[in-house]
């Protein structure tokens, strides 16, 4: 298993076994892609208790591929996140996070809060001028 890092997404791309640690680690990533001979377990884990609370939390694979088009798949996945708005990306990413251990109205409330700070960003209204201008926005991160 590898761990790879676009625009502050972690993926872990998984070609075969991901037994033990590695599977440890593919709970903590924040999106996972596989290739179709992938093969996960707990077997070896430190604690499979926590283990089967991040799973219960999260579905485990975010894509599966043929094995042999897995590399052109996480650098397309990786292209494809670094072209998304990288002020709303992390916001993304951080209520994600913070959502596995937060109640629904916790939750709610963080993400309402992403919102009311996104809304105001230049990101945003070159968004909305691109939408209207019906091209492509450039985003700054801003």
């Amino acid at each position: 298993m590898e761990i790879v890092e676009a625009a502050g997404i972690s993926v872990a791309v998984v070609a075969g076994a991901c037994v033990g640690s590695d599977f440890e680690r593919a709970l903590e990533v924040d999106l996972r892609i596989a290739g179709d001979g992938a093969r996960f377990s707990t077997a070896g884990v430190a604690d499979p208790v926590a283990c089967g609370v991040r799973l219960a939390r999260l579905l485990l694979v975010t894509r599966v591929v043929p094995g042999a088009a897995l590399g052109d798949a996480a650098m397309a996945l990786a292209g494809q996140l670094r072209a998304l708005p990288p002020l709303a990306l992390a916001a993304v990413r951080d209520a994600v996070r913070a959502v596995r251990d937060l109640t629904p109205e916790a939750a709610l409330t963080l993400e309402h809060r992403h919102i009311r700070r996104l809304i105001a960003t230049q990101d945003h209204r070159a968004a909305v001028a691109a939408f209207f201008a019906r091209r492509e926005p450039a985003f700054t991160g801003e």
